[in-house]
């Protein structure tokens, strides 16, 4: 991963992103972190906005992109 993107995020933040794209879906990752759905789609949406990304599509290719 980008060192510099991780730095702007917190570190529940990177623990999202992770779960992300390995795949899990928004409820699958409260479960893992045991939060609420909707702490995480705030979790998500402050990714998002952090990041410019507009998308979970988006955000993965930023995480594994090889450039």
């Amino acid at each position: 991963m980008p060192a510099g993107l991780l730095e702007r995020l917190t570190k529940r933040e990177r623990e999202v992103v992770l779960l992300a794209i390995d795949g899990q879906t928004n409820g699958e990752i409260a479960k893992t972190l045991y939060v609420s759905e909707i702490t995480v789609k705030k979790h998500v949406s402050s990714i998002f906005v952090k990041l410019a990304v507009k998308n979970r599509n988006q955000l993965i290719k930023l995480f594994t992109s090889k450039t």
